[in-house]
């Protein structure tokens, strides 16, 4: 047995933070970025989630933990407007047709004079 990490080599796992203690080094770092407090620290250094209620879940701890020990659980993705692009493909296509549109609407837009770039020589 690590003495080191002692009984702490469980996972704390709740609704909203999971923390694996297997995993964990005790670097500080989680307990340090959190904006909201949600960790405390036991005797050895190690992370306990005290205040889980209080995570909004800004990921600055997952993504800096350099052991991969955390895991933050997502909320739901809210579902996207009706009729908006979603996908990297949707919205080429959606810009594809106001391009079209606007150069089917401009007389002589040919794409090569407007304001922006100049004129045609």
């Amino acid at each position: 047995m690590d003495s080191r990490k002692g009984p702490a080599t469980t996972a704390a796992t709740g609704d909203q933070v999971a923390l694996d203690l297997e995993l964990c080094k005790a670097c500080g770092i989680c307990i340090a970025l959190c904006p909201e407090r949600v960790y405390d620290c036991d005797e050895r250094g190690y992370p306990v989630v005290a205040r889980e209620e209080d995570c909004t879940s800004c990921l600055l701890c997952e993504l800096h933990c350099p052991d991969f020990a955390i895991e933050i659980k997502r909320r739901p993705r809210k579902r996207p407007a009706k009729g908006v692009a979603v996908t990297p493909e949707a919205i080429a296509e959606a810009r594809r047709d106001q391009v079209k549109a606007a150069l089917a609407g401009a007389p002589g837009a040919s794409g090569a004079e407007c304001d922006t770039h100049g004129e045609e020589d």
